[in-house]
C-alpha cells in the first residue's frame, strides 16, 4: 500500500451485513466544512473525498455520472464519456470557491446549476484579480482542446500561470513551504478542529445487503 503525503490515505476496510467501512487515516488538522481548506496539524494541505474516484485508462472514457453537481463539468451532465480533463474542470471551480466563498453556477435548484453550466456564463465578484479571472476562464472551458490541463503543455500551463508566481512547487511537494495558515493542535488525537457529530448517533440502515452485493467486496 502506498502512502502518498498530499492524500487522506486508505489504511483498510471491513463490511458488515449493510455497510462497507473505510479505514482512513486520521488528519487532526480538521475538515473542510470547518476550515473551507483541509490541512494537517503542520499546514499542509491533504486531498480526501475519494469515494467516486476513478482510475480511467489513457483515451478512455467514462460515462459515470456521479459527483457534487456545482463541480460537474458540461461533458459529465451531456453523458458525452469523460476523463480526466473533468478534473481540470472541477479544479476550476474549486479555485472560485476558495476566492469567492460560493461555487460560480450555483442555484438552489440543481437543474438550474445545470443549465448554469451548460450555458458557461458565470460572473466574479470585483475582489478577484485579473489573474485569477484569467486562470478560471481558462478552466471552466467547455472546449476540451482549449480547456486549460487538456493541452500539450498539461499541468504545466496552469502551474506557470501568472496567478501562481511566485509559488516553488519543488517546495510545495516536499511541504518546505510555510503555509498561512496553521489549525492549532493539542496532542496526535485532538478533536477540536472538527465539529461534534456524537448526537447523531450509530448509523442505521434498513436493509441488508444481498450475498450478490456482499460478495463485490470480499478482499477489498
Amino acid at each position: 500500500m502506498v502512502n502518498h503525503p498530499g492524500l487522506v490515505n486508505f489504511l483498510g476496510g471491513f463490511q458488515d451485513e449493510t455497510c462497507v467501512y473505510f479505514v482512513m487515516e486520521y488528519v487532526c488538522g480538521g475538515e473542510f466544512f470547518r476550515h473551507l481548506k483541509a490541512k494537517e496539524n503542520k499546514g499542509h494541505i491533504k486531498v480526501t473525498d475519494l469515494g467516486f474516484a476513478k482510475v480511467v485508462g489513457s483515451g478512455k472514457r467514462t460515462y459515470t455520472l456521479c459527483g457534487t453537481p456545482d463541480y460537474l463539468a458540461p461533458e459529465i451532465i451531456l453523458n458525452k464519456g469523460h476523463g480526466m480533463a473533468v478534473d481540470w474542470w472541477a479544479f476550476g471551480v474549486f479555485l472560485y470557491e476558495m476566492m469567492a466563498g460560493f461555487p460560480p453556477f450555483y442555484d438552489e435548484d440543481v437543474t438550474n446549476t445545470y443549465k448554469k453550466i451548460l450555458s458557461g456564463r458565470f460572473g466574479f465578484p470585483a475582489h478577484f484579480s485579473v489573474n485569477a479571472r484569467d486562470l478560471i476562464r481558462k478552466l471552466l472551458q467547455a472546449d476540451l482542446s482549449k480547456r486549460y490541463g487538456c493541452l500539450a503543455g498539461g499541468a504545466n500551463d496552469i502551474k506557470n500561470h501568472p496567478w501562481f508566481k511566485g509559488v516553488d512547487w519543488i517546495k510545495v511537494a516536499k511541504r518546505e513551504e510555510t503555509p498561512p495558515i496553521r489549525p492549532v493542535v493539542k496532542a496526535a488525537d485532538d478533536r477540536s478542529n472538527f465539529d461534534d457529530y456524537s448526537s447523531l448517533g450509530a448509523l442505521k440502515h434498513d436493509f441488508e445487503l444481498s450475498m450478490n452485493e456482499q460478495a463485490m467486496f470480499v478482499g477489498f
